[in-house]
């Protein structure tokens, strides 16, 4: 690979970054693909594959150096450990890396960035590693259920003892395998602009392939992908990034003409985006068959006259957010999309009793999205996880006013935490004058018969927690309930 210690550099300066909490994972990631857009596509995998697969098994990676190091990983100097890791990381998981290539590599990017004094440990240390793979130790289940499963999935201990005490030990050891597998992309293709037969061919044009959804007729697996803005379809509008969780929150909207659509916590804006689509297809379904109701008419980006009576506001707490929705809805040319900036905790009495359906995808932990954001594990703590439901209590207080008599609230987090999830649900229920609505209807049949007897779900009480390793999608909650009329 031409210029490879040049990648391996850029692999080095992000996990610096990201270790010193300068930035997380995406931001420093995103950052680094986008000031490098001229990497060949070769490249790019190497160093997306070697940045996630270092933090995926960061905790594992310490725990094996510490066994060959005098010096512990915690105490050697920031460039030191993560390029200690990142090579060790290379020894163990990338085939296509000689062992040789890993260790002299990291040796010369020891001495390019200051480090000859140590370059000599950064040699000994994995040339140790790599004589004793095979006797390095491990805890074993049957001494240290924790312990093991912390280490080889490289999940902290204590996350995994919640995750063994929310779910059966065969669900939660499914869960912390699937996290350190490859997330697939997906896309959903924007119906108002194209079809999914149209899309399919035209990314193949470009070399690019494409796999059916698993549970979603409307979105595409890519592979093959180098620089997102260099797909045309994904310029034209006609595809966005969103995963199948997502996507299928989206399924429990059913909006009617007319409907007034708002999303609290709206950023970067793709369960709003896909909402307004909806909205759009319904009223030109329904001015098909009555036309002539009054309505504006637009017209939609595949060229068919709509009459547009309904619309979504999108929301968020600050403006570079909701300039990222704008971006969003303008390349797709959703036309029936307001954004404004609000912050979801500051009631706003003009919308009490107004909108039909309320989107209300909280900030949460993010815990079922791990496989995408590995350094997620490392920053939470069981505080933030209480936090984070006290936060969602208050948020929802504030917003579910805003739902009319008859109308819904589509909560979801993207967390597989029951407390942020169904004990919500509960508390909702006791608190409000909400009722479930059974969204088995809703989905498609397959994932509702995969999700029958799941833990964290009960589709008849309007809700449902996808699990990675049971569900082939993103960790991901989601719920139905409906204001009730009268008194």
């Amino acid at each position: 690979m031409a210029n490879e210690i040049n990648i391996r550099e850029l692999v080095l300066e992000t996990l610096t970054d990201i270790d010193r909490g300068r930035k997380n994972a995406s931001e420093a990631m995103n950052g680094t693909l986008r000031n490098y857009q001229y990497l060949s596509k070769q490249e790019r995998s190497f160093y997306t594959y070697l940045c996630e697969g270092t933090l995926e098994y960061r905790l594992q990676l310490d725990y094996l150096i510490n066994q060959v190091s005098k010096t512990p990983v915690h105490k050697c100097k920031p460039y030191i450990r993560n390029l200690l890791r990142m090579s060790l990381y290379q020894i163990r998981y990338m085939d296509g890396v000689p062992e040789e290539a890993a260790c002299n590599e990291a040796v010369k990017l020891a001495k390019k960035k200051g480090f000859q004094s140590l370059s000599g440990f950064v040699n000994g240390v994995l040339r140790n590693l790599i004589r004793r793979q095979e006797s390095l130790i491990f805890p074993q289940k049957e001494e240290n259920r924790t312990a093991y499963f912390s280490l080889r999935y490289s999940m902290p201990e204590w996350l995994v003892e919640q995750m063994l005490c929310w779910y059966p030990e065969e669900v939660a050891e499914g869960m912390l395998a699937a996290f350190l597998q490859k997330a697939p992309l997906t896309v959903r293709v924007n119906l108002l602009q194209s079809s999914k037969d149209r899309v399919k061919a035209a990314l193949e044009e470009e070399n690019i392939e494409t796999e059916d959804g698993c549970y979603t007729e409307n979105t595409l697996r890519l592979s093959g992908i180098n620089y997102m803005n260099r797909i045309k379809a994904f310029r034209q509008g006609c595809i966005t990034v969103q995963d199948e969780s997502s996507v299928l929150q989206g399924y429990l909207l059913q909006p009617s003409p007319g409907d007034l659509i708002l999303d609290v916590c709206a950023a970067p804006g793709g369960k709003s985006l896909y909402a307004a689509e909806q909205l759009l297809v319904t009223e030109h379904m329904e001015e098909s068959k009555n036309k002539g109701d009054g309505a504006a008419e637009k017209e939609t980006g595949s060229g068919a006259p709509v009459m547009v009576s309904g619309r979504v506001i999108a929301r968020d707490i600050s403006e570079k957010k909701i300039e990222r929705i704008q971006e969003n809805a303008e390349r797709m040319k959703i036309s029936n999309l307001q954004t404004e900036v609000w912050d979801a905790l500051q009631p706003d009495q003009e919308l009490y009793g107004q909108a039909d359906v309320v989107i209300a995808d909280l900030p949460c932990s993010g815990l079922g999205v791990m496989g995408r954001k590995p350094d997620i594990k490392y920053r939470m703590t069981i505080e933030q996880l209480k936090e984070l439901a006290e936060l969602q209590k208050n948020i929802l207080s504030t917003v579910i006013p805003y739902v009319k008599p008859g109308g819904r609230l589509i909560y979801s987090t993207c967390t597989v935490n029951p407390e942020e999830n169904e004990h919500q649900v509960d508390w909702m229920w006791k608190e409000f004058r909400l009722e479930p609505v059974n969204i088995r209807k809703f989905l498609p049949q397959s994932l509702s018969e995969e999700l029958e007897g799941q833990p964290g779900t009960d589709l008849a009480k309007g809700y449902a927690t996808l699990l990675p390793g049971q569900q082939n999608c993103d960790g991901f909650f989601f719920a139905v309930l409906r204001k009730k009329t009268g008194v």
